[in-house]
């Protein structure tokens, strides 16, 4: 009798648990709602959502809130919404370059960003001592408890299996899953994704494509690569490595990739594509005010300063740039050709600087693409910058903590 009652206790609990996370992912997606449409989203009856919504009240996981100005008669309708002082998420996009740290509340809301150098990238386990210093920092600066910390999500570039929570090409110390290690040391939930994933995440969630079902969010930074929503859900592929967009082949018997492969669209259209050929063609004799007017030396020209000297009208970088626009175009309109996307939103440093740039991009995409798939399709800038993938990859944690799919709600509701 005691082992019936107990399985019982545990159905009922797991029940309570899935009603639970189901109120809560409807305000995390969907913002204050009032009972009814709570009781409409989670086909859950109005007085069942009445008592969950009065325990996740006594949690502190909601707070009444209001519908604001209405031309009703009287007091306005209350709502309830997720109680953002509840808890924090910290969102950690590891770059080449850089770190960017985003701090949201449980509401999603943006406290706190910032840039740091970045945590080096590498196999050796005694990075994840400089990572756990940068965050102390990241948050008492933000003035967000470690006591009220949720979860950590981490975006890595490389290849990287976000479910397992591996990162194969950094931060794989040959002692299992990195989220795993993370999450005993911090003792928090921890989620570890690729940084063309977040970047999707963070445009669904925060930027241009957040209402837009099906789109393509293309990073062109030092590398390259896509993140790819559809039917309105980030697509990772069967192992988690979609958005490899970089190593398309664009050039015959081009040049040699760093990935093993000659000729990829990287090679031609990415910062380090830009970089490189702007020393080469330097080291060549060419003449540009990168080394006259700008006086600088082969080995500090980058993509910035190519930008740079571009925007002053020199025509050496002018013609640097507008080859890789060209190539960059040819790899979206294949793009286009396979997925059909509404929108295509570019981000990352070096077209978005040149807006003149990214009107040619979409001119020859349209060019290159078929008609009836190109149609429709709206070029836009992310307007999130650097902010894509920490936003990203903190706004995916914060739905997997509303998870619901894996307590298999079916057997219970």
């Amino acid at each position: 009798m005691a082992k019936s009652n107990s399985s019982k206790e545990n159905k009922v609990s797991a029940k309570n648990e899935i009603r639970r996370r189901l109120t809560l992912r409807a305000l995390l997606d969907h913002g204050p709602l009032s009972l009814t449409d709570l009781a409409k989203k989670t086909g859950m009856t109005l007085p069942v959502v009445s008592n969950i919504v009065d325990t996740l009240k006594r949690s502190r996981l909601v707070v009444n809130g209001s519908y604001g100005a209405t031309s009703q008669v009287g007091r306005p309708p209350s709502v309830i919404k997720l109680n953002g002082g509840a808890g924090f998420i910290l969102g950690v996009d590891i770059g080449r370059v850089s770190t960017n740290f985003v701090v949201l509340d449980h509401a999603t809301n943006i406290i706190a960003q910032t840039r740091r150098k970045s945590v080096v990238l590498s196999n050796d386990i005694k990075v994840l001592n400089d990572l756990e210093k940068e965050i102390q920092i990241v948050l008492a600066e933000a003035k967000a408890s470690w006591n009220k910390l949720l979860g950590i999500g981490i975006s890595l570039p490389g290849m990287v299996k976000g479910k397992q929570g591996l990162g194969e090409t950094y931060f794989n110390f040959g002692e299992g899953p990195v989220a795993e290690l993370l999450s005993k040391r911090f003792n928090k939930p921890v989620h570890l994704e690729h940084d063309l994933e977040a970047m999707a995440f963070g445009e669904r969630w925060f930027g241009a494509a957040k209402n837009v079902d099906n789109a393509v969010c293309i990073n062109v930074g030092w590398g390259l690569g896509v993140g790819i929503i559809i039917d309105g859900k980030v697509y990772f592929g069967q192992d988690g490595y979609a958005g490899e967009f970089g190593h398309i082949q664009v050039v015959k018997n081009g040049d040699l990739c760093y990935c093993g492969k000659r000729g990829c669209l990287e090679t031609v259209a990415s910062g380090r594509a830009v970089t490189r050929i702007a020393r080469e063609k330097i080291e060549a004799g060419a003449k540009s005010i990168l080394t006259g007017q700008m006086g600088l030396k082969v080995e500090q020209i980058d993509a910035d300063s190519v930008l740079t000297a571009a925007g002053n009208g020199d025509e050496f970088s002018i013609e640097i740039l507008d080859q890789a626009a060209k190539h960059l175009s040819f790899g979206i309109s294949i793009l286009i050709n396979l997925l059909n996307p509404s929108m295509v939103v570019i981000g990352g440093g070096v077209f978005t600087a040149a807006p003149y740039l990214l009107e040619a991009v979409r001119l020859n995409a349209l060019k290159y693409a078929l008609v009836p798939l190109s149609r429709n399709v709206r070029f836009v800038t992310s307007t999130l910058g650097n902010k894509a993938g920490a936003l990203g990859v903190a706004a995916y944690l914060a739905e997997d903590l509303f998870d619901v799919e894996r307590l298999n709600p079916s057997a219970y509701v």
